[in-house]
């Protein structure tokens, strides 16, 4: 009866079992049946005008640092502190060299005995001219009087070799005297001594840094996509926020090499003030630059684009199923994109693809209604 009972059971449980995969077969069926929804929206064409806005900070126009240099010697003496106003040429600190003012002692000591040289053998010359002139023509004479035009000869050559290396030490002691100049550290600009460390070393901090004391500029940065649009010699209108009825007019002068960020590379660049400003050495400002203008660019929703591995590309469709385009996109304005390539005007693309969505999938496009096709137009 119990053995009856359990292959009862086993029966019924392999008709429940049946009829619950034919249900979820059914379901499943109905469900590859359904094809998802997509909307399209067709490639525009507009022209895109907007402006590249920047951060930036007052800095002084010029900021020259001074390092210590082993290779020149130690410092000696400090000629300025902190505070100080310099002009282009003032001497801020000396360098002792004991190794270079023991050459040009060396040289000077050479220079000396070639001197002297120079003078015994030129008036070795007169000399021994002056004997041979007081020969007579006999024959015995003759020949004495051949001897001395060789050692006058002689006296000739070491008198010039005398001279020549004369010549070559102070060619130098010029090149000494240089270096020795080169001892006195000047400054190239006008401004305020900022910082003096006397006990810098080389490799660590400036022994000493100025600014310049009226004169400022601004460092800003720039995003990757405005860095390729703005140029050096561009306007820029400076605006302060704690200023708000103030703004001053600059020209972007130069461009550093791009720096590495949490959120994607900086590209500095400086602007140059245009016209007298009470701006402050650290004070934040907002950078106008000149507005972009593209005409008749080809734009689709910002929300069409899709990218993969860092390559956009969007979907259209083609007979009922998706195809993937690869794009190249330009300006962002608003929520739309720029389209450089791959698109055409009036080409549809997906506008709100899902990450579900696959190439060759098959989709169903319902029709939109006059009215909301309206919501999507640019302005």
């Amino acid at each position: 009866m119990n053995k009856k009972n359990i292959f009862l059971g086993i029966g019924v449980f392999s008709v429940l079992l049946l009829a619950l995969n034919g249900w979820i077969f059914s379901k499943d069926k109905s469900a590859f049946a359904r094809v998802q929804n997509v909307h399209l929206a067709p490639a525009k064409v507009m022209d895109i005008k907007r402006t590249v806005m920047a951060k930036g900070v007052v800095v002084p126009a010029e900021n020259e640092a001074f390092y210590v240099q082993d290779r020149l010697g130690y410092v000696k003496v400090m000629e300025v502190k902190a505070g100080d106003e310099v002009t282009p040429g003032t001497v801020l600190f000396t360098y002792e060299n004991p190794e270079l003012e023991e050459e040009v002692r060396s040289l000077e000591q050479k220079k000396e005995e070639t001197a002297v040289k120079e003078t015994y053998y030129k008036d070795l010359q007169t000399k021994l001219q002056a004997q041979a002139d007081a020969l007579g023509t006999d024959k015995k004479e003759e020949t004495k009087k051949n001897q001395l035009e060789k050692e006058q000869a002689k006296a000739k050559m070491e008198s010039e070799l005398a001279a020549a290396r004369n010549s070559s030490i102070d060619e130098q002691l010029t090149k000494l005297a240089e270096e020795k100049e080169n001892l006195s550290i000047k400054s190239n600009t006008q401004g305020v001594v900022k910082s003096v460390n006397q006990g810098a070393s080389e490799g660590s901090m400036p022994i000493v840094e100025i600014v310049s004391k009226d004169d400022v500029q601004i460092k800003g940065n720039l995003t990757e996509e405005d860095s390729l649009i703005v140029e050096a010699g561009e306007n820029v209108v400076i605006l302060s926020p704690a200023m708000e009825d103030k703004q001053w007019k600059g020209t972007v002068s130069q461009f550093q090499d791009a720096k590495k960020g949490n959120e994607g590379s900086a590209f500095p660049f400086t602007v140059k003030m245009d016209q007298a400003n009470n701006l402050k050495i650290g004070q934040h400002l907002q950078l106008k630059l000149k507005p972009v203008i593209r005409e008749k660019a080809v734009v689709i929703p910002m929300s069409s684009l899709i990218k993969s591995k860092g390559k956009p590309f969007v979907y259209t469709v083609q007979e009922g199923y998706l195809k993937k385009w690869a794009v190249r996109t330009g300006l962002a304005y608003g929520k739309w994109i720029e389209i450089k390539a791959g698109i055409r005007p009036e080409d549809k693309v997906v506008s709100d693809p899902t990450s579900y969505l696959t190439e060759n999938t098959e989709v169903n496009v319902p029709t939109k209604k006059a009215k909301d096709s309206k919501k999507d137009a640019p302005h």
